[in-house]
């Protein structure tokens, strides 16, 4: 594995959000969303700093409070729906670089995945580094098949396969297929810069997470599904130490 200095894990966390209000500061088995993501970067011994990106002087002292650092405020035009991850993680390692070392890898955690744990970023990071991965990012394996997949036609209901073949062909015999969970990305700073990308798809890396523990909280239905996981994990944990 690189060096922690060569690891900066940065954590988006702006104040707005559509569907649920304050989401970041929601608190999910004890914890905001904001500081669950902190705690479990710092828990993962992966990294020289834990950054907070936030528009927010509340999500600010909350992610304080955990351990984070918050070393600037985000400006307005990159709190809005339009700013994509990039261009926070770009803000952040250009304004901190002036002042620092610059780190060697980038990564971006996801307040919104309560479920991802200290053991995921390890793995992901050693995958990464021991894979030559120039980036990479969490998936799920998905079980709906793009073979399986008709096309209807709104106004006659007609419904044609997208795959003949593959309709008709045995489950095992199809490719598996992997969808991104949105909990981590790992991406080398020179590419994250000169690219302005968190993809370099000749060398980029999937790290495999579960089904439920890929829980991307978006709404309140996505939230009580993540309260329940939590809770059975917890139990879990409880008669393992019984």
């Amino acid at each position: 594995m690189l060096q922690a200095a060569s690891l900066w894990a940065i954590i988006p966390a702006r104040g707005g959000s559509k569907r649920l209000k304050r989401k970041n500061l929601l608190t999910l088995a004890g914890q905001s969303l904001i500081a669950r993501a902190v705690k479990t970067a710092l828990a993962s011994g992966c990294f020289s700093r834990v950054l907070v990106s936030t528009d927010d002087v509340e999500i600010a002292d909350e992610a304080r409070r955990a351990g984070a650092e918050v070393p600037f405020m985000r400006p307005t035009e990159l709190a809005g729906d339009a700013a994509s991850s990039v261009d926070v993680l770009l803000h952040a390692v250009e304004t901190l670089a002036k002042s620092s070392p610059a780190p060697e890898i980038v990564a971006l955690i996801q307040t919104t995945s309560p479920l991802l744990k200290p053991t995921h970023v390890r793995e992901a990071v050693e995958l990464f580094n021991r894979s030559g991965f120039v980036s990479l990012s969490s998936m799920k394996m998905v079980s709906q098949q793009p073979e399986w997949m008709f096309r209807v036609d709104q106004n006659t209901g007609l419904a044609s396969p997208e795959s003949p073949a593959g309709i008709v062909a045995a489950s095992a015999l199809l490719p598996r297929r992997f969808i991104e969970n949105g909990a981590i990305y790992l991406v080398q700073r020179s590419w994250l810069l000169e690219e302005r990308s968190l993809y370099n798809f000749t060398h980029h890396g999937c790290y495999t997470m579960s089904e439920a523990d890929s829980i991307d909280i978006d709404t309140g239905e996505d939230f009580v599904r993540a309260e329940f996981e939590i809770s059975r994990h917890l139990q879990q944990d409880q008669r393992r130490g019984s």
